[in-house]
């Protein structure tokens, strides 16, 4: 074989021994990135309760138990339900870290960097005025009995003001305090939760498929080939939210949940035939009445979102 034909076949085998190497090392780097593309958008089914927090819950596939059963009892007693057993909810997120994989659901639990957690108020107590240090100075050096009763009178009442104004400032801040709270409950509910799969992520390569993550969530979350929906079909809202005619009654079986829209409710029970907005700590609240077709239904909504109900059978 001539010299430049051989350099010729050889060069084109050893192209393309780069370009399949190449094409192996890329497939093994992309494929945590491929997870996303794959899961985000997609409505999956929560078969357990979700705490509200960016905390989520930890699972550890390696484990004869995966579920870190203790972290999901005490953050579910500290941060409250954010996702019940049953919910259908958007994968908004998944990352691939060093040694987990977040699966975030609906906004991934309220507490990241942005979110506002802090619900401390500090009360400070007014200090004397130069006025009230005055009259304890004139009040300790008069011997007068009338001038002395003339003076602890109105250091009676210079003193009285001081702590009337303290008192309605502590209750000012007692009241932003319980106000911030309410809304860090209400955002807890809004914001979603998360799994924190426990796995050595990034040693992992071209073998972390999205296989890997559905069957360590297998126990815990229903995807759409589970629920028999087409590959193709939307997201759809669950079945409890279905649009009716305004004009057919609710069945009082029809279940409601903490943290629905206004609108979804009424998609339930039709317009509301009673609503006024009153204060609860500096915060309005509205509340409506809803009738069906054998119970009427009480709701209170902060910002549009249902924050409590109660329904009354006739």
């Amino acid at each position: 074989m001539p010299r430049s034909l051989w350099s010729l076949e050889h060069f084109k085998l050893l192209m393309c021994g780069v370009f399949v190497f190449g094409g192996l090392c890329d497939a093994a780097a992309q494929n945590p990135d491929a997870l996303s593309p794959f899961f985000e958008g997609k409505q999956v089914v929560v078969k357990m309760d979700m705490p509200g927090t960016q905390k989520g819950v930890d699972i550890y596939p390696g484990r004869p138990q995966p579920l870190d059963v203790k972290s999901y009892a005490d953050r579910l007693k500290d941060y409250g339900i954010s996702l019940q057993k049953g919910d259908s909810v958007m994968v908004t997120k998944v990352k691939v870290n060093k040694d987990n994989i977040e699966f975030q659901l609906g906004g991934g639990g309220f507490g990241t960097a942005r979110d506002n957690t802090d619900t401390t108020v500090h009360f400070t107590p007014a200090a004397k005025s130069d006025r009230e240090k005055e009259l304890e100075d004139q009040l300790r050096d008069e011997t007068d009995p009338d001038r002395r009763r003339s003076l602890q009178r109105e250091l009676d009442y210079v003193r009285s003001e001081r702590e009337r104004r303290d008192r309605i400032d502590r209750a000012r801040a007692e009241n932003d305090a319980a106000r911030r709270e309410q809304q860090v409950g209400i955002s807890r509910q809004q914001g979603g939760s998360r799994f924190n799969i426990r796995l050595d992520a990034k040693n992992m390569g071209d073998s972390l498929t999205p296989q890997v993550v559905e069957d360590a969530l297998a126990q815990y979350v229903s995807f759409p080939g589970d629920m028999h929906q087409p590959a193709t079909a939307p997201p759809s809202a669950p079945s409890t939210l279905v649009a009716r005619p305004a004009d057919q009654p609710a069945d009082s079986t029809q279940g409601l949940k903490k943290g629905m829209s206004r609108e979804q409710v009424e998609a339930l029970y039709g317009k509301a035939v009673e609503s006024h907005e009153h204060s609860v700590n500096g915060m309005t609240v509205t509340s409506c009445v809803f009738r069906g077709k054998d119970a009427s239904v009480q709701a209170d909504f902060v910002n549009g979102v249902l924050v409590q109900y109660q329904l009354s059978s006739y």
